[in-house]
């Protein structure tokens, strides 16, 4: 065998030089490229797993703007109720998550189907009952109004007529008050003390006194009227509150 010339050698050992280091860049090519393949496609199912979670809250959303309402046939037998609250008039009530409707304001009516009553009666329906926010006005037998705590008294709650004008109806109003629930004579309290604030001039001093006294009982021995007198008093003598 001939014997290489050292410019042969050279020319060997650089070939074996220039493989050697091709073959160490694949090696070291290989997992930087894999590696960002793996990015990729996790970044891809993260983009995947955020857009289906977007598209459940907006079906979610969509579902609570549009409740199933309850429909009410003319042959079903209903339960009609006013509502009548010492709330803004933005306020917005639902009932049943709005299933049974909602009502914006003081004022409002519902038709409720007999059957689904029970189902309507929840622990918030029960509190604006007995506070008598809320009035049935028919639907409901003798029997059921006192199981439901809605036999009302005469003269319990206002009517829609005396709601509407509870700051007008003047000396009206002392006759008629000693005979409200606690709940309607807070209304009437809270009426007052709004009409004071925007300088009514249907709040009279004599009206406002003889209202607190009627208002006063064990629980309440102040009367629900006394920040308007304090507030009255405090005009009087010059301090500003």
């Amino acid at each position: 065998m001939a014997k290489l010339t050292e410019e042969e050698k050279a020319a060997r050992a650089e070939a074996r030089k220039a493989a050697k280091k091709a073959e160490n860049a694949e090696v070291k090519e290989t997992p930087k490229e894999d590696k960002k393949n793996e990015e990729l496609e996790l970044l891809k199912a993260q983009n995947e797993a955020l857009q289906k979670q977007m598209k459940e809250l907006m079906e979610r959303m969509m579902t609570m703007q549009q409740p199933q309402v309850v429909t009410v046939s003319a042959s079903t037998e209903k339960v009609h109720l006013l509502w009548q609250a010492e709330v803004a008039d933005d306020c917005v009530v639902m009932f049943g998550d709005g299933r049974f409707g909602r009502i914006t304001g003081k004022r409002g009516e519902l038709l409720i189907p007999k059957n689904e009553f029970t189902s309507f009666k929840d622990s918030a329906v029960d509190y604006y009952l007995e506070k008598r926010w809320l009035i049935v006005l028919s639907g409901l037998t003798d029997e059921e109004r006192v199981a439901y705590h809605v036999d009302y008294k005469d003269g319990e709650y206002l009517d829609k007529a005396a709601f509407s004008k509870i700051i007008e109806m003047g000396d009206e109003m002392l006759r008629i008050f000693p005979n409200l629930c606690e709940g309607n004579k807070l209304m009437v309290a809270q009426r007052y003390y709004e009409a004071y604030q925007n300088h009514s001039p249907y709040v009279k001093r004599e009206n406002v006194v003889a209202l607190n006294n009627m208002s006063k009982s064990a629980k309440n021995p102040r009367g629900y009227f006394m920040p308007i007198i304090e507030s009255m008093n405090a005009e009087d003598e010059g301090i500003a509150l």
